[in-house]
């Protein structure tokens, strides 16, 4: 039997790196819409998860852990609603969590990249974190006037660098 030459590890990131760019694709094709999209599904799975735990929390067997349960329940329910029956609002708070993410991403990607600088495609970590830093910042910048388009546009522009970067570090893996 023929072993495969391809580690799973190189693998996922060339996966990985070209679901990202079509993801960036899309929401730069259409930001508005992806905002929304965005901000509805999020909203539909925190309200899915809250009412599962809710059901966990009432009827469970475990009653050590019913309040702690119940309240996380309870919390994912109503940022789920929020989110949902309050779309404008919920891009608009995805907005901001959006650039705080960007900033934490950028500045991780940025120290990894100098761990790395052994693979010949360091520096597309390192330019992926420095453009997540920019981006978290415009967003901030910005804040709330652009929420309505901002999360989609910059969300897909970071997805094609991030993209990028896991494709270029998964062709420069070496194969095992």
């Amino acid at each position: 039997m023929a072993e495969d030459s391809t580690s799973p590890k190189r693998g996922l990131l060339i996966f990985g790196g070209i679901v990202s760019l079509l993801a960036g694709i899309f929401a730069i094709a259409a930001p508005g819409i992806f905002s929304i999209l965005l901000t509805e599904f999020l909203g539909a799975l925190l309200l899915v998860t809250g009412v599962v735990g809710l059901f966990q929390a009432l009827l469970g067997k475990n009653i050590a852990h019913r309040v702690l349960s119940l309240l996380s329940a309870i919390v994912r329910v109503a940022a789920g609603s929020a989110l949902f029956f309050m779309t404008t609002d919920g891009v608009a708070i995805l907005t901001l969590i959006l650039a705080g993410v960007f900033v934490a991403e950028g500045i991780f990607c940025i120290a990894t990249s100098f761990s790395m600088r052994s693979n010949p495609a360091w520096i597309w970590l390192l330019l992926n974190g420095v453009v997540a830093l920019v981006l978290g910042g415009m967003i901030y910048s910005k804040w709330p006037s652009d929420a309505n388009w901002v999360v989609g546009l910059l969300y897909g522009i970071q997805s094609i660098f991030a993209g990028s970067a896991f494709l270029m570090l998964g062709l420069r893996t070496e194969k095992k």
